[in-house]
């Protein structure tokens, strides 16, 4: 059912956010914090979202960077979960069945879709169910991944509950013609494929920064289950995948003051879903359309303003056919579609006031439908409109401490909206040591399954929910400086989450229950270089998770701890490294304890010329061949595992040129 004459504000915003609306419309021309250039070129300016995320640092969240030389040490296939699984502290990833497939996602205790995924900018989390689906991002193209932790509401909306991933694309950084090509092979027959051109030309209007890549990468899989798990009926028991994707981007910078940068990403993807019975052949066949229009103005030394558009589009066609018992078989779906759309545009304005103070405010517009023929989601529109500001006061007289004030009015069609703030505040108690800490209120909007699903014979779907709401609390200590003379960096989290107006089925039909989720719990991480050219760091997080009126809460786990070592020779030219993650307890819904293991993994990379254009690199995956789990299924007799990927030996050659 579409809402007809909606009025996007029904409920009157506070008069701190209309009186920072308006003058951040009265100062309506501005460009987010001056452009970093490289080399006085404006077309390497950080984007909106990375001087967002820095901002955010510096007034009292965290952050974690995880950069390029990190995501070049991740295999020849690796895709986004993979690197985030290695190198972010407080992140639990589990892939289903290993690449390109579909995954568990925890931060700090929360739930998958209390995660905010962002590509540069523009939202991936699912809006048909809500969930997070990486399964189809290769690396070739990222230059480096933001996470910031803790309720992030103010400036990136819905489903920040618990952090913000923000996926960066590469720039073109050369003014002659350059880039790199790919090939890789690992040792289940898997093969990969990537090349990336980038150039800087000058125009009449100013410099033009040119990306172009292209990445493909295909395997017929590891078997996803153990023989005695599989029935009699099972044919096809490998999980494959063949994803292409082809990306541009390109710059246009005016003068110092202006740029223009479009995005425009397309992935193909053929994915198999593994079944432990009765599977003869089950895959999602998808295209998948990311494309953004970002202007960002700096119009004085103290006013600044972008506005962004964007569109994610999602397309899969559905197959699935059973092995019958009597030798026959049954097709169950053949090319049914199931999708969304999500588009919308959003206004952001900068200004330092007198006394140094600086204000944020913006507004975000966002719509979205999905359909679903599978499960019956009727094809309707859904939106969501926001106003917010964040002021980040300057106190001369405590130049050490840094505070903000953040809130936002979010309003949705049909369902009442939200109104969330935060504070931050972070403290330099030496040049070395920083105090850090947030608190305040987070969102998350109902999604298209849960607001339009309509199954034959009943409406489940319920246009009038509310978002479900949380209270955050993060308290921190940081550390950068020397150990024993040595550069180190420690950091400690304890933080807290409180989500209500759960959304929930009640019979048959999707309401905001009574329940509530409580999470707290403590995140500790920390590097080391005890010599020159070795790298020590290692991280754990312990979360406790209660449920109250019924809510479950499963596949969390409890306890998670990772530690890497690594060296790299003092030229630059050649580099080892092995790591081990630990999980411990981690329950499905039927209760059984499907956790406690260790995985190794192993790394090394050598340049085979002095320019450093020819590199091999090898990834050694699950290095003790560890059987393990990521998760459980039925197969129709028993609970059985989902198999973690066996040991698996990646090769890449690299050409940069």
């Amino acid at each position: 059912m579409v809402f007809r004459g909606f009025t996007p504000f029904s409920n009157r915003p506070s008069t701190l956010l209309r009186m920072a609306w308006g003058g951040a419309c009265l100062a309506a021309a501005d460009a987010l914090a001056a452009p970093l250039a490289l080399d006085g070129l404006i077309v390497n300016a950080p984007s909106e979202e990375s001087i967002a995320a820095q901002d955010m640092a510096d007034y009292g969240a965290e952050r974690v960077v995880v950069e390029r030389e990190q995501i070049e040490r991740a295999g020849p296939s690796a895709d986004v979960s993979r690197v985030l699984q290695m190198y972010v502290p407080g992140l639990f990833v589990a892939p289903k069945n290993g690449p390109f497939d579909y995954g568990t996602y925890s931060l700090q205790g929360s739930r998958s879709d209390d995660i905010l995924i962002l590509l540069d900018g523009v939202r991936l989390n699912n809006r048909l169910y809500g969930g997070l689906y990486l399964d189809t991002l290769p690396t070739t193209a990222v230059e480096r991944i933001e996470v910031l932790k803790g309720g992030q509401g103010i400036l990136f909306g819905t489903q920040a509950v618990a952090g913000v991933i923000n996926i960066v694309t590469r720039d073109a950084r050369r003014r002659d013609l350059g880039g790199q090509l790919d090939l890789g092979l690992d040792s289940f027959a898997g093969r990969s494929a990537d090349a990336r051109a980038e150039r800087i030309l000058s125009n009449g209007l100013g410099d033009l920064g040119l990306l172009a890549y292209v990445s493909r990468n295909r395997s017929d899989g590891y078997r996803p289950y153990r023989d005695r798990d599989l029935t009699a009926t099972v044919s096809d028991n490998r999980r494959s995948y063949d994803v292409t994707t082809l990306g541009a981007k390109a710059i246009q910078g005016f003068g110092d003051q202006a740029r223009l940068a479009l995005f425009y990403q397309h992935t193909d993807a053929d994915l198999d879903f593994a079944r432990p019975t009765s599977n003869r052949h089950t895959e999602n066949e998808r295209i998948h359309q990311i494309a953004t229009a970002t202007w960002t103005q700096q119009a004085g030394e103290r006013l600044s303003y972008f506005v962004k558009a964007h569109l994610n589009v999602w397309d899969t066609r559905y197959t699935r056919v059973y092995n019958l018992p009597d030798g026959g078989t049954s097709v169950l779906n053949d090319g049914d579609y199931w999708g969304f759309r999500d588009w919308g545009v959003q206004l952001e304005g900068k200004a330092r006031l007198p006394g140094e103070h600086e204000l944020i405010v913006g507004s975000d517009h966002q719509w979205y439908r999905g359909q679903d023929d599978v499960l019956v989601i009727d094809d309707n529109e859904a939106r969501a409109h926001a106003l917010y500001a964040h002021l980040r006061p300057h106190l001369a007289a405590i130049p050490d401490w840094h505070p903000s004030l953040g809130v936002r009015r979010e309003a949705l069609s049909g369902g009442e909206g939200a109104t969330v703030w935060m504070l931050t505040s972070r403290y330099d108690l030496t040049r070395a040591v920083a105090l850090r800490g947030q608190f305040g209120t987070a969102f998350k909007l109902p999604n298209a399954e849960q607001l339009y699903v309509n199954e034959p014979g009943s409406e489940i779907g319920n246009p009038s929910l509310k978002p479900e709401r949380s209270r955050n609390a993060e308290l921190g200590v940081d550390f950068d400086g020397d150990l024993l003379q040595r550069p180190a960096t420690a950091g400690v989290t304890l933080f807290r989450r409180s989500i209500s107006d759960l959304i929930a089925l009640d019979g048959e039909r999707w309401v905001n229950g009574g329940g509530r989720i409580d999470v707290r719990g403590v995140d500790l991480n920390g590097r080391w270089e005890p010599r020159p050219g070795w790298q020590v760091s290692a991280d754990l997080t312990r979360n406790w998770v209660e449920t109250h009126q019924g809510v479950t809460l499963n596949n969390i786990p409890a306890f998670f701890a990772r530690t890497r070592l690594g060296y790299d020779s003092t030229d630059g030219r050649w580099g080892v490294g092995g790591a081990l993650r630990y999980i411990g307890s981690q329950e499905n819904a039927q209760g059984e304890d499907y956790g406690h293991y260790s995985v190794v993994d192993a790394d090394a990379y050598r340049y085979l010329d002095a320019a450093r254009q020819h590199r091999l690199s090898l990834l050694l995956e699950n290095l003790l061949d560890r059987d393990y789990a990521t998760g459980t299924t039925s197969n129709g007799l028993r609970q059985v595992d989902n198999r973690g990927r066996p040991r698996t030996a990646e090769l890449r050659y690299t050409l940069s040129f």
